[in-house]
């Protein structure tokens, strides 16, 4: 399964971009949960995970006294192509997310061996997100995507990445680069 050779997660103490966690916050806890239940839309057979609500925040983050943060994290296999969701958010009027680092970075953060990711096309937008083509460690054709929420304080209510990653061998056609930045989308709350 290349999951297995894709993906990791060690979110509970970052967020992507490499960002360090604040002192004097709540620890973070992930928990399983029915994908149904995720903010993330994301499609059937996926695991999912959540974090409670946790003041505090990360690098990158900012609330005032009373500031709540969540993440929410979806990953597994979709015909045939990995792929991998994460999203930050910001749930109290006071709290707000700020882009922690150039999507590059953040792709390579969440890859396993990220040093090794390649070939990144340049930022393109489209279908209202930010996207960038790349071949992953082991030769995997790969899309990486970042959507941000509306503005909120300095930043945004949320920010939504998701990765897409086409079995060795295969490619990811504009049809199928649509289709991903496309479903890379947060559910109403």
């Amino acid at each position: 399964m290349i999951l297995g050779l894709l993906f990791t997660l060690t979110l509970a103490g970052a967020v992507l971009g490499g960002a360090a966690v604040a002192g004097a916050q709540e620890t973070v806890r992930w928990y399983g949960i029915a994908c149904s239940h995720s903010r993330i839309a994301v499609p059937d057979g996926l695991r999912c995970r959540s974090t409670q609500n946790y003041s505090g925040g990360q690098r990158g983050w900012e609330a005032d006294a009373d500031g709540t943060f969540r993440n929410w994290v979806a990953q597994g296999s979709e015909n045939g192509s990995s792929v991998f969701y994460y999203l930050a958010e910001a749930t109290s009027s006071g709290a707000s997310i700020m882009e922690g680092a150039s999507l590059q970075k953040d792709i390579r953060s969440e890859m396993r061996d990220g040093r090794m990711t390649r070939d990144f096309s340049p930022l393109g937008h489209r279908l209202g997100a930010d996207f960038m083509t790349f071949t992953s460690e082991h030769g995997h054709a790969c899309i990486g995507v970042r959507r941000y929420g509306p503005s909120q304080g300095d930043g945004f209510l949320w920010i939504l990445y998701g990765i897409r990653c086409a079995p060795l061998g295969g490619t990811l056609g504009p049809a199928e680069v649509d289709a991903f930045i496309g479903s890379v989308r947060v559910r109403a709350a």
